[in-house]
């Protein structure tokens, strides 16, 4: 009989990593030699672990039975909190860009705490003041740094 399987999806994940890892592996080529080492042992442990991805989703292409339950339950309940943290934090650098590091960390932290759930009024300010005053005593004041 011929049946239609389904490719696994961590073949297209490892593919799309795969290809992501190289283009970042040639562009770190273009480095400084110094500069260049980190990124280079970085995205080519990315493209071994890319490359196993691949390996290990037409392993589970082939063999079904390999597959874990966990394999097949990507919805929209399962990428929620990934999406809303990535819309979030994308929010803060497009705020950062108008309003500078201190005003739009004063409001992704609170954003951010509520998210997971911080309920206390008092913990999310004295959070967010602690965090800001360090940030700003450490970097401007003692190392001298200018803030975006």
């Amino acid at each position: 009989m011929n049946e239609r399987r389904k490719i696994n999806n961590d073949v297209f994940i490892g593919i799309i990593l795969t290809a992501l890892s190289v283009f970042f592996f040639m562009e770190a080529q273009g480095l400084h030699p110094m500069a260049a080492r980190f990124p280079t042992i970085v995205f080519g442990v990315f493209i071994g672990m890319s490359v196993l991805l691949i390996i290990l989703g037409i392993r589970k292409t082939l063999k079904p039975q390999l597959a874990l339950a966990s394999d097949f339950l990507l919805n929209i309940r399962v990428i929620r909190t990934p999406v809303v943290v990535f819309g979030i934090i994308t929010g803060y650098m497009v705020l950062m860009n108008f309003t500078g590091f201190f005003i739009s960390t004063a409001v992704f932290v609170p954003v951010f705490m509520v998210f997971y759930g911080v309920k206390r009024i008092r913990t999310i300010a004295l959070t967010n003041i602690i965090l800001i005053l360090f940030v700003y005593v450490v970097f401007v004041r003692v190392l001298r740094l200018p803030m975006p």
